[in-house]
């Protein structure tokens, strides 16, 4: 397959080997054009970074990132859908990214530094085509591996938020205020996958002690990053609780959930979620602001015998940093 050829995944083709197709094909194989033939003409895509509208400014996207790195490898880790073919599918895709800086970025010239990152891309796919997605990678992590200023790093980034991405910021997070958490009892992740995100994300964003150590085995670890992988439940606890401080009176909402059985007694989980507080406490050395805060996530939990074994969180934490920074 050449980037002029047509790309060899379709609408009919099994959903977890489109999606790993068509990423080997637009970055391995360089296939860029090929955007045009897997995203709609119309596709929104979601980002805390941005909102990038339209096939062929999906291909802009792609190619300036391809001039800062232009041996960037997408490496697919897992995915986990819902949906059918004739509904349409949604798919949370979880994949390593692997480059090699030699270009210049948004955080200034070439630095011949190697990055890594965990990103997660949940995309609606409606015959054969990405119609929306929501893309989660933490740019915190690439501005530290490129050596940049977080502050620095993070008001650049407030400074080129647009109009409509500002609009969107504040959209989101009076939508998630509004939002009435259900009570969903005793839910099991095999039997009742949604109640159980509703449970979880309800333990670790309210602090609710008993609740989280019922959800998460004592062996359980998350990966942040390549940069940040907490080992056992108190651990995990004690991050979420130290991120909770930042955000005064959040609010949190649920917004999608699939999952897909593992093995004979588990089950993949991917859950978009989205949070809203006020800036309450130090972040990265800035004091207390009380200026609102949104963040977009997704998480991949791996769940054994009902209880939560490992976990995949990824956020925009330069984009949290940057909303203190904003005007």
């Amino acid at each position: 397959m050449t980037a002029g050829d047509g790309g060899a995944y379709g609408a009919d083709d099994d959903i977890v080997d489109y999606i790993l197709g068509i990423t080997f094909e637009i970055w391995e194989q360089k296939g860029v054009d090929l955007i045009h033939q897997y995203y709609g003409r119309d596709c929104v895509i979601w980002g805390m970074d941005g909102i990038t509208r339209g096939a062929q400014a999906v291909v802009d996207a792609t190619r300036a990132t391809l001039t800062g790195f232009p041996d960037r490898r997408l490496l697919g880790e897992n995915v986990v859908w819902s949906g059918s073919r004739d509904t349409g599918y949604y798919t949370s895709h979880r994949l390593l990214s692997v480059a090699t800086n030699t270009g210049s970025t948004a955080y200034g010239p070439a630095t011949g530094r190697p990055i890594r990152m965990t990103n997660i891309a949940d995309c609606v796919i409606e015959e054969g085509v990405i119609t929306r997605e929501w893309l989660l990678r933490d740019n915190m992590v690439l501005a530290t591996q490129l050596g940049a200023d977080p502050l620095a790093a993070a008001r650049g980034m407030a400074e080129r938020r647009n109009g409509e991405h500002k609009a969107w910021l504040l959209g989101e997070a009076d939508r998630v205020a509004r939002v009435s958490t259900p009570d969903r009892g005793t839910a099991s992740p095999r039997r009742d996958p949604n109640g159980f995100a509703w449970n979880v994300l309800g333990s670790v964003w309210r602090g609710d002690r008993a609740l989280f150590d019922s959800a998460y085995a004592p062996y359980a670890y998350l990966h942040r990053s390549p940069l940040l992988e907490i080992s056992g439940r108190d651990a995990i606890y004690e991050y979420y609780r130290s991120l909770r401080a930042v955000l005064g009176g959040l609010r949190f909402s649920v917004d999608h959930v699939a999952s897909q059985p593992f093995a004979e007694n588990g089950v993949d989980i991917a859950v978009r979620w989205t949070v809203a507080g006020e800036h309450a406490a130090d972040f990265h050395g800035v004091a207390a602001s009380g200026k609102p805060l949104f963040v977009l996530g997704a998480t991949h939990w791996r769940c054994v015998d009902d209880r939560i074994a490992s976990e995949v969180t990824v956020f925009d934490e330069l984009a949290l940093l940057s909303q203190t920074q904003a005007g």
